[in-house]
């Protein structure tokens, strides 16, 4: 195969000898390769010809699958319609057709990106981001980042929260807001449903609270196409801007991260965009004026404060709802949405409660550091004779609460016999015996014998009679009747 240059060097010796085989002894070159290229080159170089392949009368077939399933058939399945259309090449062949017709009806589908050009003041575009966990008063939560950035100016808003319900959106959107001191005029979302709850024919329905919070602030609520970033890619990029920038360490505490956001935030938007090439601040100071004036916020972005009281409960709605014990003295937010009642602390989660009805209570024992009260009174025993009994095991506590929900008298001179009992008959047999008493509500002391003696533990009731005493070498002494002791008359 000749180069390039080859060619133009035997074409040029052709055209001044006028000899193929004089070119073919000058270049080194065989005079049937020198007479091709010669010819080739008079017919206007078209080019290699094409031979015929096995699966050239198939390639409508080909495409049409193609086409049915946008280009995502594969070689197995489409091997078996060749095979049934009459096809005998291999399936290599076949595969490799069918990647070269793949490559052209991609190059013919594919998508055509348009430089999108925003406004001054027009679109501000806003996603969220996942971002690690974070330990806050209630436990491990997981960590969000809201993002925000303004089409034109490319100023970049960048905040934490630990949910992405509506009221944190709300309030995501009521800071970058404040910041900017301003509203544009569209705000470009994604689709999850605290912005579309629904689609119909294609088109977002959105959330009546969004619109509620739109005709607040004054601006249009506008939403990406369904499963397509690229169409709000400004704030993807912003999106692994922020990510690829996060401290490897992670935050110690949802205040630290909303910190490391504002001194991010300060840095980016003071050096030049890499698109811009323009710093965002001196934008932003040219936009600014043509934001739609900031009004106060709104009730949505805020929620109602409350101060935890010290049993670790706030009231809202005349009902009474727990928080996390930590957070006793503390002021809260409490916003509804729906039958739920949310808890938050300094922007993060801290509860979250079903509505109660006036005069309810939603208490969960996650909020409290001691187990749920069962309404049993603690024992404390002070005698030796009761901490000893106690010292039986949880049989003898039954014992002690059942005996004296009994009214059993004397109890306390119960409980030493029982000891006694105890020490004659074994630990374990005298355990036994009180679970057993327990369960058919026997509380004596004569009750317990009963059982012990039941099992062949109790000892007897009275010792038994030995052999009378005799003793041998004593003197008699001579037995009188009662009546010599009488007093005389």
């Amino acid at each position: 195969m000749l180069t390039l240059e080859e060619r133009l060097v035997v074409v040029n010796l052709y055209e001044d000898l006028g000899s193929y085989r004089a070119v073919a002894e000058l270049t080194g070159r065989d005079h049937k390769t020198v007479k091709a290229w010669v010819e080739r080159q008079r017919e206007g170089n078209k080019g290699p010809v094409s031979r015929a392949r096995l699966t050239d009368p198939y390639l409508p077939l080909l495409r049409a699958k193609l086409e049915a399933t946008q280009g995502r058939i594969r070689g197995r399945q489409l091997l078996r319609v060749l095979r049934a259309a009459g096809y005998q090449g291999s399936r290599r062949t076949m595969e490799r057709t069918l990647r070269r017709l793949r490559s052209e009806w991609a190059h013919e589908h594919r998508r055509v990106y348009r430089p999108w050009q925003s406004a001054p003041g027009d679109f501000l575009v806003v996603d969220w981001a996942e971002a690690g966990t974070i330990w806050t008063a209630a436990g491990e939560r997981r960590l969000y980042c809201f993002c925000a950035v303004l089409g034109w100016s490319r100023w970049r808003y960048v905040r934490f929260f630990t949910c992405q319900r509506f009221q944190v959106l709300a309030q995501g959107l009521a800071g970058c807001f404040e910041e900017l001191s301003g509203v544009p005029a569209h705000v470009l979302f994604d689709n999850p449903k605290t912005v579309t709850t629904s689609f119909v024919a294609g088109i977002s329905v959105l959330n009546p609270q969004l619109v509620r919070l739109a005709t607040h602030y004054r601006f249009t609520p506008v939403t990406a196409a369904a499963s397509d970033p690229e169409s709000k890619g400004k704030v993807e990029a912003l999106v692994k801007f922020v990510k690829s920038n996060l401290p490897p360490e992670g935050f110690v505490d949802l205040a630290a991260a909303n910190r490391w956001a504002e001194e991010w935030c300060r840095e980016v938007n003071a050096e030049p965009h890499s698109e811009t090439r323009a710093v965002p601040f001196e934008l932003l100071e040219q936009e600014r004026p043509l934001l739609r004036p900031l009004v106060e916020r709104a009730a949505e972005a805020t929620g109602e404060v409350r101060k935890v009281d010290r049993m670790g409960t706030i009231r809202f709605g005349s009902a009474r709802y727990s928080v996390p014990w930590q957070l006793v003295a503390e002021d809260v937010e409490v916003l509804v949405e729906g039958d739920e009642l949310r808890v938050m602390h300094r922007g993060a989660e801290v509860a979250l409660h079903r509505l109660q009805a006036p005069g309810g209570a939603s208490i969960q024992d996650e909020h409290y550091p001691t187990p749920r009260s069962g309404g049993l009174r603690p024992l404390r025993p002070r005698h030796p004779v009761e901490i000893a009994f106690l010292e039986l095991g949880p049989a003898a506590e039954a014992y002690l609460r059942g005996a004296a929900a009994a009214g059993v008298p004397r109890l306390h001179l119960q409980l030493s016999k029982l000891l006694q009992l105890g020490e004659v008959c074994g630990r374990e047999q005298l355990q036994s015996a009180l679970e057993r008493a327990c369960q058919f509500h026997r509380f004596g002391s004569d009750d317990i014998r009963s059982i012990l003696a039941a099992g062949g533990w109790a000892p007897p009731a009275r010792a038994e009679l030995g052999e009378r005493l005799s003793l041998s070498g004593l003197p008699q002494v001579p037995r009188r009747d009662l009546t010599s002791y009488r007093w005389p008359a």
